[in-house]
């Protein structure tokens, strides 16, 4: 099995978020919160794929979607098409109790590396 066949084997993680490859750093979701989040107040949750390195978009290679999850509870997905969408998803965000903690999950699907994982740790004010 080829590196390429078994990246649809999995969700793809960066090995090593210090020393990334290319491969990692145009696939790898880039997920971006303010630095203070308060309880039950709306807040921007940025999800970007090619941030660390372009990714491709073109009709032969490009990112097919954007999911979000609040650790394991799923909050929205973000479609895109080849050539004419970037690959950056802005989402309103509102958890309603103060002094939770949970963990922000990006999955991002390129049509020929599989699909890809990032996480962002968040505490609510």
């Amino acid at each position: 099995m080829n590196q390429e066949t078994s990246l649809f084997c999995q969700v793809n993680k960066a090995k090593d978020m210090n020393n990334l490859t290319d491969l990692e750093k145009k696939h790898h979701p880039v997920i971006s919160v303010p630095a203070v989040i308060k309880g039950g107040e709306p807040f921007e949750v940025t999800v970007e794929v090619g941030k660390l390195l372009a990714h491709p978009n073109e009709n032969g290679h490009f990112t097919q979607f954007i999911d979000l999850y609040a650790d394991y509870v799923f909050l929205a997905r973000v479609d895109f098409t080849a050539v004419t969408t970037v690959p950056v998803a802005k989402i309103q965000v509102v958890f309603p109790h103060p002094g939770m903690k949970t963990t922000l999950r990006a999955f991002a699907r390129c049509n020929l590396h599989g699909v890809w994982e990032a996480t962002k740790d968040v505490t609510i004010g």
